[in-house]
Formats: structure tokens, C-alpha cells, sequence
């Protein structure tokens, strides 16, 4: 039987304390002396993260003990919604294109050191977060960083990829860049697929291989200069992706004879691009006494296309049987927002303001199965959305240890689909958000915490789609409403000057209009809102240093255990939510032999499973125990020369479909379990900064 979650949790916890209790004695060592304790924060200068040789500003951050980056959630609506738990000289980026781009386009040169602020951040800028790294940036830097990297894939191929990050000073504007692209290429190792019947007798059997290749590249700037009495920031981002994906499979007779007798091929050929841009603008400039007025700006745009031909020869020889499908999408948004806040040290910091957004999607897909068209419902359709947002938010020290943080947010948006189907809502949403902390001690942090959040809704599920290796097609649904959050989380943040750190948190969401597999009202298959759900789990975050057994190493990781109960609207039975994944384990250990100029290591991750359910299937995969070793020096050339073996071993990703007819309450009429795994991927890195 499996083991409870809870359990898993005791068992790990009590494992993880009574070593901590003997390898993190609480003195101070050599890497930990570059780390300040104040009341609310602790301060990392440059020089405690040079043992690592970092990069970028990313490479840093992933290096301060203790801390996991949050990106920001794209899932939420509205900009403040989905903000992380970085800042940037004590602001948050204005951009959409993630935390982690903005992050690698500062070269190590260019950081000062990291602020790790707790109990708190300025209002607004960073909600919801209990912990949050500043990055404080040198003025004036001039730096850089490089990185080539080739990879030798397990077919025994190459595939480069190359960045270049830039901090200069040109005139008044200071300004960072990077320049990425790769191209690399993911084989899998020949895997099967069994059709088994509702008496669980074998059908079909299929050899099947399925390489896929992935390009980039992509340009990001940012320019930052006095401006009316403030400081105007100006981002861009712009570039093209493609993929393609080249699957063959070959049925083979039954009974299985040695070796295998071939009866049928099917090919599928499919190819995706899309070329992206986004720009924003924010200005900042104090308009009184510790008050400062914010205005952002913000425009992108994605024109993507796909296109699939599947070709069957049944038997081998036979006249082939075509079936295609394009797909065209053009996403845009645009946004404005404007706050005014006051900052500082000040007991009482309020903010305040408000944002319009319009959203638009223009998508139409086309299919056809041995050249009769295939007609799905809103195959063709055009979606907008306008919304507006009010808010205030109020961050309160009422006693040296005592922080509360409080805000309130009205939203009130309209979406409107045309095209192949029509429909018209209007949707009016309050987003209440509490947190109180509390510092028992400069080593412990308490914090608890409630918040109402809205979904942001996947425009692309009000429009019909396929998945040709599946054989799936979905259609459209106009009427689609956001889903809503209510999560409350208790959690602790615990240090110690030896670089130790634990942080834990145990919460409780309830979902509401849950958005599912449905039977929809024009009687296909699609999304929809489908319900309520629970989802309750513990987070931990740990630092272990290993000094005392092991000088200069490092044992950190991320341990999420959770459960979801959701009563599924077509067989109303509970289960869990779609693409819910449990355990979620990442565990890396590090070890630096400063006096030899080399490091080792590894990463490891257990096996994950995760569910899906569609109205009439359901999915069960999982990915295999994950183990990558690395083995990095700034020996040859003062250059930081890494060389790193991934899915060390092999790595399985067992996929079970199972079907029933009409829907998921009916009868099973079969499954198909997919045999696949992917070998040992080769990576040496050449990086440097300058």
C-alpha cells in the first residue's frame, strides 16, 4: 500500500532534523561570514557566492541557502496577481516574460548582493510572498557573461546553444541584454504501445519512435534612465521558436513472432512555430514623502501556427490514407496599470490604483480526414476580453515583530466570442488577501496567511483543437468563466548562521468552477467549468550545510506532498483534480573543493504521478526517478568548464489511456500502455564572465 502523504512527511522530516541536528552546527563558517543578519532581512554579499563561479543573476539567486524562486503565477489574472518573490532594486519587473529571462540577462558582474527579506516585502509589489529576494544591482556596472554549450544526445548526435548577457552604461540609459538561441534534439529510446481490449486481451502492438527537435533564439533588453524628476524602464523581447516532432509506427502481427512481422505504418509529421514580441515601459517617481507614483505599460503578441499530416499504410504497401490539420493563433494583449504607494520604514505603507487590460485571440483550425473535412464546434472563433481592476493594499508594523499585510481588489471584465460560435458574459470578482507575521526571533519566522485569487482564463479552450499522436479533438467552448482560489497557509522560516535553513508551510485551497473535461452543451467534448475542489499539502524548503562531515558541501531541496478531492461531474465519483502531481521531490547536493578549483554534484527527483481525465478517457503516467551528476573547475583557462550526465541510468515515462464508451460513467471498452524511457543525455558548458 502506498504510503500516506502525511506519513511520507513525518518519515522525511524526522530523517532531515536529526541530521541537521549534527551536521549544522551553529557557528559560523568560512561561506556563511559573507551573510548579515538585520531584524526583517539577511544580506549575501557578491563574494559569498563566487565558490560557485555564477553567471548571472539567476546562477546567484539559486545559490542563496534556502530560498526556491518563484516565477510568478501566469495562471493568475492581473498583473499584481501573478507576481514572484524577487525584486529588482526593490522593484518588481515590468514584464510577462518571466522572472527567470529578466534574472540571466544581469550578469553576475553586475549584482551587488541579494537581500533576503522576510515577514513581508513592499505592498503590492510582491503579494502574497513570505519570503523575497532583492537584488540589489551595482550602478554603473560594466560586465558580461558568456556561455557555449554543446550537447551530445543518446543518438550519438551534437546540438549547440549559446547566450551572451551585457550590462552596460550608454550615456544616461543603463541597460542590460542577452542574445539566446539553441537548437537541440530529444530522441526517445524505441518504445511500444499495446492496445489491450475491455477483456484485457492484446489487439495491437506497435514499435513506434518519435524524435522531436526544438529551436530558439531570442533578443531581451532593458534600458533604464533618469526622466521627469523619476526613472523611466523600458523592456523588450522578441524572437522565434520552432518545433517538429517526426513519429513512426509500425504495428506488428499477432501472436508476436521473433523477430517482429510488420503489418502497417502510420507517419506523423508535426511542426509548430510561433515569433513573439513583447514591450512595456514603466515610469517611477517620488511624488511626496516616502510616496512614489507608478505607471506601466505593457504590449505582446505571439502569431503561432501548427500543422500535422498523419499518414496510414494499412497493410505496409497499401495506397496511403491522409489525415491533417492546421492550426493558426494570434494572441495579443495590452495592459495599463497605475499605482501610487508609499514605501520605506514607514508603520503604515498603503498603496493604491488600477489596471485595464484587453485580452484578443483570433484562432482558426482546419481538419480533414482523407480529404473530408471534419467539422468541430467554435473550430473558427475570436475571443476578447476587457477588464478593469480596482485596488488598495496596506502593509501595517504595528510592533517591531508584527507585520500585517492586507489588500483589496474588485474586478469587473467582459468576454465576447465570435466567429463559428457567439456568447457574452460579464464577470465581477472581489480578491481579498490577509497575511499577519511575525518575527519570534532574527532566526524564526511566523506566518499565516488567506487569499482570494481568479484564474486567468486559457483562451485557447474557447477554441477547438487536436492532438494527432493522441487521436484526440476537442471542441470549443464559449462559455467559459474563470476559475477562483481561496487558499489559506500557515508557514515558518527558520536560519541559522551556519547557512541552515528550513522553511515550511502547510496550506488549504478551495477551488471553485474548476475547469475540466466536460460533456459541453453543443455535445462534444471540451472544457468547462466543472466544479468544486479541495486541495490541501505541506511545502518544505531546506539548506543542509555539511560541514562538518564534508567541508564545502551543500545538501538542499524542495519537498511538496499533497492530496485534491474533486466529485467528478460525469461518474460523481472523488478524485483528484487533472494534471495533479504527487510527490514533488528535488533533491541537489553540492560539494566545492576551493583549493582545487572543482566542485561535484547531483540532482535528484523521485518518481512523480500524475492524472488527467477527459469525458470519455482517463490517463495515468508518470516520470520516472530523475538523477543528473555534474562535475565542474575553473582549472583549464580560468574559464568555468561544466560537464553534466542527465537521466543518468535512463528515465522511464510510463503512459496508461484507458477508454470508455459513451463517457467516462459508462463501460470500459480498452487501454493503451505506452512503453518509453529516454537515455543518458551528454552537456559540456564553457561560461565566463567579463
Amino acid at each position: 500500500m502506498r504510503p500516506s502523504g502525511e506519513r511520507i512527511f513525518i518519515h522525511c522530516a524526522t530523517s532531515f532534523f536529526a541530521t541537521a541536528l549534527c551536521c549544522a552546527a551553529p557557528t559560523y563558517t568560512a561561506q556563511a561570514q559573507s551573510a548579515a543578519e538585520t531584524d526583517s532581512s539577511t544580506q549575501f554579499e557578491r563574494a559569498f557566492f563566487d565558490r560557485f563561479n555564477p553567471q548571472t543573476a539567476l546562477d546567484i539567486l539559486e545559490r542563496v541557502p534556502g530560498f526556491t524562486l518563484d516565477t510568478g503565477d501566469d495562471d493568475l489574472r492581473g498583473f499584481g496577481a501573478g507576481a514572484g518573490n524577487v525584486l529588482i532594486d526593490g522593484q518588481r519587473a515590468s514584464t510577462k516574460t518571466g522572472l527567470e529571462e529578466v534574472l540571466e540577462r544581469i550578469p553576475a558582474g553586475s549584482v551587488e548582493r541579494i537581500e533576503l527579506i522576510r515577514g513581508g516585502g513592499p505592498a503590492g509589489e510582491t503579494a502574497g510572498q513570505g519570503i523575497v529576494a532583492n537584488v540589489v544591482l551595482l550602478e554603473g556596472a560594466r560586465s558580461g557573461s558568456w556561455s557555449v554549450e554543446i550537447e551530445r544526445a543518446p543518438d550519438g548526435l551534437f546540438y549547440p546553444r549559446a547566450e551572451l548577457a551585457l550590462s552596460r552604461p550608454l550615456g544616461r540609459w543603463e541597460t542590460t541584454t542577452r542574445i539566446n538561441g539553441y537548437w537541440e534534439r530529444f530522441p526517445w529510446k524505441t518504445f511500444t504501445r499495446r492496445n489491450i481490449d475491455a477483456d484485457d486481451e492484446l489487439v495491437s502492438f506497435q514499435n513506434e519512435t518519435a524524435p522531436s527537435s526544438l529551436g530558439e533564439i531570442f533578443v531581451s533588453i532593458e534600458a533604464s534612465r533618469p526622466l521627469g524628476g523619476g526613472e523611466l524602464t523600458l523592456n523588450t523581447r522578441f524572437g522565434y521558436s520552432s518545433f517538429e516532432r517526426n513519429t513512426v509506427r509500425t504495428g506488428v502481427a499477432l501472436p508476436r513472432t521473433s523477430p517482429d512481422t510488420p503489418i502497417d505504418l502510420r507517419r506523423i509529421n508535426f511542426d509548430s512555430e510561433f515569433f513573439e514580441g513583447e514591450f512595456s515601459a514603466e515610469w517611477t517617481r517620488p511624488v511626496g514623502s516616502g510616496w512614489s507614483l507608478k505607471l506601466i505599460g505593457l504590449g505582446s503578441i505571439q502569431d503561432a501556427s501548427q500543422s500535422n499530416l498523419s499518414t496510414v499504410e494499412d497493410p505496409i504497401g497499401a495506397d496511403p490514407v491522409d489525415s491533417t490539420f492546421a492550426l493558426d493563433r494570434l494572441p495579443i494583449e495590452l495592459l495599463g496599470r497605475v499605482t501610487i504607494g508609499r514605501g520605506g520604514n514607514a508603520s503604515l505603507r498603503p498603496e493604491t490604483g488600477f489596471e485595464v487590460a484587453y485580452n484578443r485571440l483570433d484562432s482558426a483550425l482546419s481538419i480533414a480526414n482523407a480529404g473530408v473535412p471534419v467539422i468541430l464546434p467554435a473550430a473558427d472563433v475570436l475571443v476578447e476580453e476587457l477588464r478593469g481592476e480596482a485596488f488598495a493594499n496596506l502593509t501595517w508594523v504595528p510592533a517591531p515583530a508584527w507585520t500585517i499585510e492586507g489588500g483589496l481588489a474588485v474586478e469587473f471584465s467582459e468576454i465576447s466570442v465570435s466567429g463559428d460560435a457567439e456568447n457574452q458574459q460579464s464577470f465581477t470578482f472581489l480578491k481579498p488577501n490577509l497575511a499577519i507575521n511575525y518575527r519570534a526571533s532574527d532566526r524564526l519566522q511566523l506566518r499565516l496567511a488567506v487569499r482570494r485569487t481568479v484564474g486567468q482564463l486559457d483562451f485557447a479552450d474557447f477554441a477547438a483543437s487536436a492532438d494527432s499522436d493522441e487521436d484526440r479533438e476537442l471542441a470549443g467552448n464559449p462559455a467559459l468563466g474563470p476559475d477562483q482560489t481561496t487558499r489559506l497557509s500557515a508557514s515558518f522560516d527558520w536560519r541559522l548562521p551556519s547557512g541552515f535553513a528550513l522553511s515550511v508551510e502547510a496550506y488549504q485551497e478551495w477551488r471553485e468552477d474548476v475547469l475540466e473535461q466536460i460533456l459541453l452543451p453543443s455535445g462534444a467534448f471540451g472544457v468547462g467549468n466543472a466544479g468544486s475542489a479541495e486541495v490541501r499539502g505541506i511545502e518544505t524548503t531546506f539548506a543542509l550545510p555539511l560541514t562538518a562531515i564534508l567541508p564545502g558541501a551543500l545538501l538542499e531541496g524542495t519537498i511538496n506532498l499533497a492530496e485534491a478531492e474533486f466529485t467528478d461531474p460525469i461518474t460523481g465519483q472523488v478524485r483528484a483534480v487533472t494534471d495533479f502531481e504527487n510527490p514533488d521531490i528535488d533533491i541537489s547536493f553540492r560539494h566545492d573543493i576551493e583549493r582545487l578549483r572543482f566542485s561535484w554534484g547531483f540532482d535528484f527527483a523521485p518518481r512523480t504521478d500524475i492524472e488527467e481525465f477527459f469525458a470519455d478517457e482517463e490517463i495515468f503516467s508518470a516520470r520516472d526517478t530523475f538523477l543528473s551528476i555534474f562535475v565542474e573547475t575553473t582549472r583549464f583557462l580560468g574559464v568555468t568548464t561544466r560537464l553534466e550526465a542527465t537521466n543518468v541510468g535512463g528515465r522511464g515515462f510510463p503512459f496508461e489511456r484507458r477508454f470508455f464508451a459513451p463517457d467516462r460513467s459508462g463501460m470500459l471498452t480498452g487501454r493503451e500502455v505506452v512503453e518509453r524511457s529516454r537515455r543518458t543525455f551528454l552537456t559540456l558548458t564553457v561560461s565566463d564572465t567579463f
